[in-house]
């Protein structure tokens, strides 16, 4: 599997998974949660969470755009 993704800076990054790299059969439902949903329960601790709020806000105000569950969602939205 092979995608492009933004992230918090808008910077193309790639994102390669192939059957070798699936130690742990959970591995399978992380993967099904992110082609099915784009994210991954749980994925981040508060702390990053809290990194990935404070990253985007300053161009989530330019859209109206400042709770965190919103600054999340966006988050996921420039990484799919």
């Amino acid at each position: 599997m092979l995608t492009e993704c933004g992230g918090v800076n808008n910077k193309q990054i790639v994102f390669m998974f192939s059957d070798s790299h699936i130690i742990f059969e959970s591995f399978l439902e992380d993967v099904n949660n992110i082609l099915n949903s784009g994210e991954v329960p749980n994925l981040f601790a508060k702390d990053e969470q809290d990194d990935i709020i404070s990253n985007l806000r300053p161009e989530g105000k330019k859209v109206n755009w400042e709770s965190a569950d919103e600054l999340l969602s966006w988050f996921v939205i420039r990484c799919w």
